[in-house]
């Protein structure tokens, strides 16, 4: 078996995977890249130019820096993601028109723990933790070889105890884990947890009659934090795209927990002016000149903006002209591992070889101490694990 890491050895988001045999060659994640002003477009033979010479292209999840350049996919190229997945990101799209609408339809669909044949790989996805809903790991074997591509993950959402225990009881032992390392160059600070962030959002909307909340509408566990911390008495409002895509994940989650319901959750109607003004609320906002103007017909002085999506946002300047003349409060916690997550997950598969992808310094990995040999490869270097693995 053999592993190229197109794009992703020294950079955050923009990862592209390549996994191939000598008869099978499949691709994890095609994603943009997270700088706006880099144009440049990542061109590879047999899947976004020539004649296709390729079997698969898996998706981890739907964020942009990880199935952003599915457009350039050749269109005779099979295109998986997970079901929740594919219809959030339809939502998305007819709101966005993003991508083709052809080009998403296309998508085919895994399941959790449910095994795929793509050629001579047998390929599993495992559900994980991340700021994406229906995000997940997969677990590539063929050859006597087991890889483990961890996707983005984290343990600090609401479904987040559930990963390494997932791991050691279905994966367990692994020859090479593919991992993120996304904090490794950033604060080592404790992480928030989603229930750290609803503890908060209850105290805020306690403090504040209107409460406005700029998240990313695809961020289910921080909009279901605070869904779940708004009480009795006072509204939760989104207008009907975020509603929408509320309904879709309370489909696929409902027989299992009753966190994301959204069952209360209303769209905003000029009928219910007078009660949001009296009784309060919390409302989903995006930087829009629509959702602008909804703000200005209540008090300011009664008013938070909660802030809960990347810093590097702020830099924008509709993003700062939105925030102008609001009290805002950041709240708000990483959809990534942190440095003991990753230790916890490589202890519990045990691999031979780490190679870090989704990260700005992948030497980082080395002083871990993960007990592995850590592999720092270049964009677009093939390595053969026949060279280096001990079977």
């Amino acid at each position: 078996m053999k592993i190229i890491i197109h794009r992703g050895t020294h950079q955050i988001g923009g990862c592209v995977t390549e996994i191939k045999t000598d008869n099978t060659r499949m691709f994890i994640d095609m994603g943009s890249e997270l700088d706006p002003g880099d144009s440049s477009s990542l061109k590879i033979e047999g899947v976004t130019k020539g004649e296709s010479e390729c079997d698969a292209v898996l998706f981890s999840h739907y964020h942009g820096d990880h199935i952003g350049m599915i457009e350039k996919i050749n269109d005779d190229i099979p295109i998986y993601i997970g079901k929740a997945a594919k219809e959030i990101l339809e939502i998305f799209n007819e709101q966005t028109k993003r991508y083709s609408v052809n080009k998403v339809a296309r998508l085919d669909t895994y399941r959790q723990a449910v095994p795929i044949m793509i050629g001579e790989l047998k390929v599993t996805p495992f559900s994980v933790d991340h700021s994406a809903y229906d995000s997940y790991m997969f677990l590539i074997e063929a050859n006597g070889f087991r890889i483990l591509h961890t996707g983005d993950f984290r343990t600090t959402g609401f479904r987040g105890k559930g990963v390494v225990p997932m791991l050691s009881k279905y994966v367990g032992k692994i020859d090479v884990l593919i991992t993120e390392g996304t904090l490794l160059t950033r604060s080592n600070n404790k992480m928030i947890t989603e229930r750290d962030i609803m503890a908060s959002a209850k105290e805020l909307i306690r403090e504040h009659k209107y409460v406005f909340l700029l998240c990313s509408s695809t961020n289910i566990d921080s909009l279901a934090a605070f869904y779940n911390a708004t009480p009795k008495g006072k509204y939760f409002i989104c207008d009907q795209y975020q509603k929408d895509i509320f309904e879709c994940v309370k489909k696929y989650s409902e027989k299992y927990t009753p966190l994301y319901g959204f069952k209360k959750a209303l769209t905003y109607g000029r009928n219910l002016l007078p009660k949001l003004k009296d009784r309060g609320f919390c409302m989903v906002v995006r930087a829009t000149p629509c959702f602008a103007k909804k703000m200005e017909q209540f008090d300011r002085s009664e008013s938070i903006i909660v802030y809960s999506m990347w810093e590097g946002y702020k830099k924008n300047s509709r993003m700062r002209a939105f925030l102008d003349g609001f009290a805002f409060k950041d709240i708000h916690t990483s959809g990534h591992a942190d440095i003991q997550t990753i230790k916890d997950v490589c202890r519990t598969v045990s691999p031979q070889v780490v190679i870090p992808i989704h990260c700005e310094d992948p030497d980082e990995f080395k002083e871990l101490d993960l007990q592995a040999d850590v592999m720092v490869l270049q964009d677009k270097e093939m390595i053969e694990l026949d060279n280096f693995i001990i079977n």
